[in-house]
């Protein structure tokens, strides 16, 4: 039988042993790896010589494909026993490509590692998948991959993703780098005893190179410009206001929803009371049907809509075209015009003013005016809301250069990047029930969606990785 290099057929790296036989049975190559018999193997303790104490074989766990095949690897060794009676020596072949005193080879650590990138697979999974434990495969990733905090760059995005890891500490805080999409890190609370000391242990000089902070509505996010990034401003995204004002209108919109489902209820009583019947199931009333159907016609901007030729509709007997559709809802209610009219306003204002930041702030001023002077309560709260972050608003109107794959572009400032990135989070907590490890959580985020992530060269103990665990609370055992 030809002896094949183990290199050349597995690319696993070890002079010392063989591939000393080959098998192949449908999908499945069988291959035998055997350690190289010493020529004068001697005692590393007292120099005698080595005598073979017999032959092992081993299974290890290889999950290796090649041309389509399985390999089902065996790898077969010797037990060495000192000559010298007065020498307790003993030994037993190492296999350079297998762990230390493990049933798996090292190239399966790196599958498993790669396997980690995908962030909707739990560790049960990837431990099914390469038949380990799943304990074995939390400890390898906890050895081996623990991802820096990245350099703090020009325009940073940050937000919260709900984690729910501790019940004191919900919301995780990620900084996002805004041009390259890269998220530099994950804090583990947005509370201010965990965020004070993180952002202060940043050097100052790395702190004053930031030039604006983009975020929603949350004021501890907005006032890091005034405690730890001097030179930067607050940037309060757009489409975070734009839905604080859909938001108000759908709440108006159901104002008026129940106003006509209390006239439904006081007809139905009074027909039970007419007809000496007790029905209590309303059924909905064509203005009911219309403001469930039809609320697009207040939320969504007139120039996105798509135009839908007559379609006949059952409820409302008669056929029903977009324009159609929103001549029936605005007919009821006398403020639906007003409303679409004055929510246009901030829309196309939100639209204009690149890079003009001056003409953002006299537009908004008069906005504002506009707001205060309306006899509609939600557009009065809308203009407190456009006072309280005025500067933070116009800010938003900042457009950056940014390369994309046409070439470089103007892009404005938003948390929508970092919006778009909280899927990937949620992903990982619906399949990780029961996961309380912080340090675990953010490495593999950070695993799966950095691509120049590293792996330890020197990986961590056992012991350096553990933690305390829960503790146990008290209970009475019950007398049988």
């Amino acid at each position: 039988m030809k002896h094949y290099s183990l290199e050349d057929v597995l690319d696993l790296a070890d002079s010392d042993s063989t591939i000393t036989d080959i098998q192949i049975n449908g999908n499945i190559k069988y291959i035998t790896v055997s350690k190289n018999i010493p020529v004068n193997p001697i005692c590393p303790i007292c120099g005698s010589r080595l005598h073979s104490k017999g032959r092992f074989s081993r299974h290890p766990n290889n999950q290796i494909l090649q041309d389509g095949y399985s390999v089902d690897l065996t790898v077969i060794g010797r037990r060495w026993k000192c000559s010298n009676p007065k020498c307790a020596y003993t030994a037993t072949d190492q296999f350079d490509f297998l762990e230390k005193r493990k049933r798996t080879s090292k190239i399966i650590v790196f599958q498993i590692l790669m396997a980690f990138k995908d962030i909707n697979m739990s560790c049960s999974q990837i431990a099914q998948k390469f038949h380990v434990s799943d304990t074995y495969v939390h400890q390898l990733f906890m050895r081996y991959i623990d991802l820096p905090r990245k350099k703090l760059t020009e325009f940073i995005c940050i937000d919260e993703v709900y984690l729910n890891l501790d019940p004191y500490c919900k919301y995780a805080l990620v900084i996002m780098d805004f041009l390259s999409g890269v998220i530099l890190d994950i804090i583990q609370s947005r509370r201010q005893q965990y965020t004070e000391s993180y952002f202060l242990s940043i050097p100052k000089t790395e702190r004053d190179q930031v030039k604006a902070i983009c975020c929603d509505m949350y004021d501890p996010y907005i006032n890091y410009t005034t405690k730890y990034f001097h030179n930067a401003v607050a940037v309060t995204d757009s489409f975070h206001v734009l839905q604080w004002l859909l938001r108000l209108i759908r709440n108006y919109i159901n104002s008026v929803k129940k106003r006509y489902q209390a006239r439904d209820r006081k007809l139905l009583k009074e027909k039970n009371e007419y007809i000496k019947s007790d029905q209590k199931s309303v059924k909905d009333s064509k203005e009911v049907y219309i403001l469930k159907k039809a609320n697009w016609v207040l939320l969504l901007n007139p120039n996105k809509w798509e135009y839908h030729p007559p379609h006949y509709n059952y409820k409302l007997q008669k056929p029903m075209d977009t324009y159609s559709w929103e001549s029936e809802f605005l007919a009821l209610d006398e403020n639906f015009q007003t409303i679409r009219n004055l929510k246009d306003l901030y829309e196309d204002f939100n639209e204009k003013f690149v890079n003009n930041l001056e003409g953002a702030s006299k537009r908004l001023d008069e906005l504002i005016e506009i707001y205060d002077n309306s006899n509609i309560q939600l557009f009065n709260d809308f203009s407190s809301l456009l006072k309280r972050y005025h500067d933070s608003i116009v800010n938003s109107f900042t457009y950056v250069a940014a390369q994309n794959i046409s070439g470089a572009a103007l892009r404005r400032l938003s948390n929508g990047p970092l919006e778009s990135f909280n899927n990937i989070p949620s992903g990982l907590r619906s399949q990780s029930h029961g996961v309380q490890n912080f340090q675990y959580t953010r490495n593999r985020i950070l695993w799966a969606v950095r691509d120049d992530a590293s792996i330890k060269a020197v990986p961590y103990t056992i012991k350096q990785i553990q933690t305390e665990g829960r503790k146990r609370s008290t209970y009475k055992k019950k007398n049988e």
